[in-house]
């Protein structure tokens, strides 16, 4: 049964919880976000009929595979839409291209890779931008992989179905032109968009949970970061500038900056944008 009383989230609890969720995940929540986390954890307390938030914890240790799934995707920010911060797309196919080419050739195409990519959208709006030839050249061939923490998300992305919601940045005419109705409030991703995207499960501070055979051209990992911790924020810097090739482009979030953090990083102006080169040796 339901405990009587609601179950508060104690000063030892939040420290517990935040030391895990930074091992296993990088996530951080600062002090005056307990409540925060509170809410997130409270629906698996009640789903799974416990009393408490350690029992919830200790759970969670005993879990080696489901219940974790269901932290991460409870402690995860899933905000994002078609065409969010649209200008470093513009960017990178209007200017970042040329400076990619001068830095090596792009043999067999752009490889380009979401890091933290949610249900999908940003990944898809990069294959518009791609097939669009005002901007991307239609010759160059383009291969997009995404990736995301939340295994549900994933498979929503995989399905390239959406609500209206998703739709909020695009016009009447942009939306007949990427996407069907097929149903209230059901719109998909035309088949043509879906080619050449593939979406996966990894984890930003586990390396080998996302890498690659070959590295990539550019990396977007937007509105991801500013929710690590410090320590966490260096692993997963690390850990894309690995997977980028030398010459590569990285794609923060606008409230997002390492200007100065990383050696292998040097701040380029795209348009304008911040983009970081990872140095070529």
């Amino acid at each position: 049964m339901a405990p009587a009383t609601t179950p508060r989230l104690s000063a030892e609890e939040f420290l517990l919880f935040n030391e895990l969720l930074e091992a296993e995940y990088g996530l951080s929540f600062p002090d005056h976000k307990r409540e925060v986390l509170e809410s997130r954890l409270r629906p698996r307390l009640e789903a799974l009929h416990l009393s408490n938030f350690m029992e919830y914890y200790l759970t969670v240790l005993a879990d080696g595979g489901a219940e974790r799934r269901e932290l991460a995707r409870a402690t995860t920010n899933n905000h994002t839409y078609f065409f969010r911060e649209s200008a470093q797309f513009e960017a990178l196919f209007e200017q970042g291209l040329s400076l990619l080419r001068s830095g090596a050739v792009l043999p067999g195409g752009l490889r380009l890779l979401c890091a933290g990519c949610s249900s999908g959208e940003e990944a898809y709006t990069l294959n518009f931008y791609a097939f669009d030839g005002r901007v991307a050249p239609h010759d160059l061939q383009v291969h997009v992989d995404a990736f995301d923490l939340d295994d549900a998300r994933v498979t929503m992305a995989r399905g390239g179905e959406y609500r209206e919601r998703s739709l909020r940045h695009m016009g009447a005419e942009r939306v007949s032109r990427y996407l069907t109705e097929v149903g209230p409030d059901r719109y998909r991703v035309h088949d043509q968009y879906r080619a050449g995207i593939r979406f996966s499960w990894g984890n930003l501070v586990v390396l080998p949970s996302f890498q690659r055979p070959l590295p990539y051209d550019a990396v977007f990992c937007r509105n991801v970061l500013i929710y690590f911790s410090p320590a966490a924020l260096q692993r997963a810097v690390m850990n894309l500038a690995h997977v980028l090739r030398p010459g590569g482009l990285l794609f923060l979030g606008h409230s997002e900056s390492i200007i100065g953090m990383f050696d292998c990083f040097e701040a380029v102006r795209l348009k304008d944008i911040v983009a970081y080169r990872k140095v070529v040796p």
